[in-house]
């Protein structure tokens, strides 16, 4: 079996777990079995599910594994339909005392919240405490861990009680043993060899790396750039997301990245390692005979991004852009797709730039190959992308891309003045990377110019089809 580990997912989510939704394609693609594996308590979990069209039979949660056992991997379980809801009661103080979330899967959810003074302050603390975990159905308690304070990570969880699991009473300090024991336990239930290919997170690292499971392999996948900071080549920072793996290479049967220009920039720091690093692209395009596209734009001229709205993705910057390019005189309406924390912080830089007429914050969408259609050229931001999942979704649909010279996708994908525009950009210097954004947005208005970069965008996703990566993919599961 073929194991995608990751934390969590969501009705809004990363890159990495819309990699997992295009690789769980490409298995299928090639008759390879695997299982998504969370990690997280996630009460909304089957809603998420729902969302992203993923089946009972594809998904193991270790919370709900431990909860109503074995039969969860079998065709034996029968799922517990109820209705997702969240309670809270409170005291006679006015303070939130407990949490009580059913889930749709039939999980009772009970969160223990204090309310203690801050470290050296006056102001007040209110957090959970320690969690409790019962089935709806029978009322019976499965499972209760604590939350301790962590000088590294705030808190952590801690003292964990599985009840009544094989009809014994398992304890583990700490969360790394627990999935350690769960991560045993598929391998057992799973006819070996198992691969465990890692999404995401430090702690599952830790848990598979250490005595390796018996007969299991190990896959990593970097999705982002692995360093933040590659000025000083001899002694690289490191992205904190990837530190562990970077020092325990030795650890991991093979790395998976994007792009070729990822894997040469990891050779700098491990030459030795050439056998180590796979690229496989973590999104591709639908298999089909490409056609040349000409568009002789008629205004307005509609622009789009996709992505999550996040301070990173520095969408703040194409807003700005696209206000001046309003200012002088170009009828434009940008689109920007995508849900996150920044929401609000945008919201109010549409206000304040009086251009909601304009520029519209569209909230997700799980059919992005429809909407993609609707525009005339793609926008991105962002300083550093690991693969550029969204470039080549629009680059699919025929939109030219205006990015800035981001490591490592942009690079690989956009090719200057063939299917996008390449911009240079300067982390700490807002007025530089608007003024090249809106010099690219110019260029995009002379139609010569678009159509010539319009024409090229199917050609050069013809080797990120899908019949390619899956092959990929076949060929890496077998050499193992």
């Amino acid at each position: 079996m073929n194991f995608f580990v990751n934390k969590a997912m969501g009705i809004g989510n990363s890159g990495v777990e819309h990699a997992e939704f295009y690789r769980k394609k490409m298995f299928e693609f090639e008759n390879l079995p695997y299982r998504f594996i969370f990690v997280d308590l996630i009460p909304n979990l089957h809603e998420a599910m729902k969302k992203w069209n993923l089946s009972n039979t594809e998904v193991i949660n270790m919370w709900e594994f431990f909860c109503f056992g074995k039969t969860l991997v079998t065709d034996k379980f029968t799922e517990n339909k109820y209705g997702y809801q969240t309670k809270i009661i409170v005291d006679s103080t006015n303070t939130n005392r407990e949490r009580v979330t059913e889930t749709s899967s039939g999980m009772r959810i009970v969160e223990h919240i204090v309310k203690f003074p801050e470290k050296n302050k006056k102001q007040l603390i209110v957090s959970v405490s320690r969690i409790d975990i019962y089935i709806t159905k029978t009322g019976e308690k499965k499972i209760s861990f604590e939350y301790l304070e962590d000088a590294h990570r705030d808190t952590r969880i801690a003292n964990i009680h599985i009840y009544d699991f094989d009809k014994k009473h398992l304890f583990f300090q700490n969360e790394v043993l627990l999935r350690r024991f769960f991560f045993e336990q598929l391998n057992l239930i799973f006819a070996e060899p198992n691969n465990f290919i890692i999404d995401r997170d430090e702690v599952s690292e830790v848990a598979l790396f250490n005595n390796r499971i018996p007969k299991s392999r190990l896959i990593e996948v970097i999705h982002a750039d692995h360093l933040s900071d590659r000025d000083d080549v001899e002694f690289p920072l490191w992205n904190n997301y990837y530190e562990y793996l970077l020092t325990h290479l030795e650890m991991v049967d093979k790395v998976v990245v994007a792009t070729e220009l990822q894997k040469k920039d990891l050779l700098i720091d491990f030459p030795s390692l050439a056998n180590k690093f796979v690229v496989i692209p973590v999104g591709g395009v639908r298999d089909r005979t490409i056609l040349p596209h000409n568009k002789s734009k008629i205004p307005p001229f509609k622009l789009i991004t996709m992505s999550r709205l996040a301070q990173e993705k520095h969408i703040d910057l194409d807003i700005k852009a696209v206000c001046v390019l309003h200012s002088m005189g170009y009828n434009i309406i940008f689109d920007i797709y995508g849900q996150g924390g920044e929401r609000g912080a945008l919201q109010k830089l549409i206000d304040s730039n009086k251009a909601e007429s304009y520029i519209n914050l569209k909230g997700l969408t799980d059919k992005p190959d429809d909407v993609y259609p609707n525009y005339d050229a793609f926008i991105s931001a962002s300083f550093s992308e690991g693969f550029g999942l969204t470039y080549i979704e629009a680059l699919n649909a025929s939109l030219p891309v205006l990015t800035f010279k981001a490591r490592f996708g942009a690079l690989e994908l956009i090719k200057d003045n063939v299917n996008g525009l390449l911009k240079d950009y300067k982390r700490n210097d807002d007025k530089f990377n608007i003024r090249n954004l809106v010099e690219g947005l110019v260029q995009l208005q002379d139609v010569d110019i678009y159509n010539r970069l319009r024409s090229n965008t199917s050609k050069t996703v013809e080797r990120y089809q899908d019949h390619v990566i899956a092959d990929k993919w076949r060929k890496l599961i077998d050499e193992l």
